[in-house]
């Protein structure tokens, strides 16, 4: 069980990277549904990067207040990923309603749903 909630950032702790997949400790965006993460051990998360690529699986985020971001950033809508909890680190904020709205899209795009 987490008290993590979909659209927030948390620092994860995703290991080492294999190939080009995202590690290390770093910004994700949770994903996966609020009463999903109150009942599970794992959460869905969007590694964040601040390497800019032109593809629609990437939603940039801007740094703000509330989400802790301290540079302009992408969620990685390609490379979801399901943590244990205990892999969540600290939560350092939330993303905006509009970006999780492109976050679906994106994901809407990457998984053809």
């Amino acid at each position: 069980m987490t008290d993590a909630r979909r659209g927030e950032l948390w620092l994860v702790d995703l290991g080492e990277p294999v190939a080009n997949e995202q590690g290390w400790i770093r910004p994700g965006v949770v994903i996966s549904a609020d009463e999903w993460n109150r009942h599970a051990s794992v959460v869905a998360v969007l590694p964040v990067t601040r390497t800019q690529y032109d593809l629609h699986t990437r939603v940039e985020i801007e740094p703000d207040a509330t989400n802790g971001l301290d540079a302009t950033s992408y969620a990685r809508c390609e490379d979801i990923r399901t943590v244990s909890d205990k892999r969540l680190v600290h939560r350092i904020g939330r993303v905006d309603p509009v970006t999780m709205v492109k976050v679906r899209r994106a994901l809407g795009y990457f998984l053809d749903a």
